[in-house]
């Protein structure tokens, strides 16, 4: 599965016209249906909609994608994601979905992303901070 930042740079998402476009190519429709949710937080069914029309495709079947889309996000997020919360150090989990906020702003899938690195490391989150205060101080930087 292509991550949401790979399609993003996917050299067919970046086109002028619609004649650019391989109508039936999934990974291009997957990148313009993730492009439009980018551009156009809660857009209305109407603009969707003209987005199926401008890629030359039927409104269902461009709703098919976005629903395969968010599908794979709600279901691939995270690694850990059967694993309790309160598996981990609640501390590490508080650090870390305000770190991961940095990447999405969903608290769920912040959290998801949390319970990976700690999975991986304990105090993840702990080291981190070190290591992000330590290189500010020695490029004299402060919070």
């Amino acid at each position: 599965m292509i991550s949401l930042t790979g399609y993003f740079n996917h050299q067919t998402c970046v086109t002028e016209t619609t004649e650019d476009i391989p109508a039936k190519d999934k990974t291009f429709l997957r990148c313009a249906v993730t492009k439009f949710f980018a551009e156009n937080p809660n857009p209305d069914d109407n603009d969707f909609h003209a987005l199926a029309d401008k890629l030359k495709i039927s409104p269902h079947e461009l709703e098919e994608v976005a629903y395969e889309l968010l599908t794979g996000l709600l279901k691939g997020v995270g690694k850990h994601k059967d694993v309790p919360v309160t598996k981990f150090n609640p501390e590490q989990i508080k650090m870390g979905i305000e770190v991961e906020k940095e990447h999405t702003d969903s608290p769920a899938i912040a959290q998801q992303i949390a319970k990976d690195h700690l999975s991986e490391i304990p105090d993840y989150y702990t080291r981190l901070k070190k290591m992000e205060d330590g290189a500010k101080k020695s490029l004299g930087k402060k919070d």
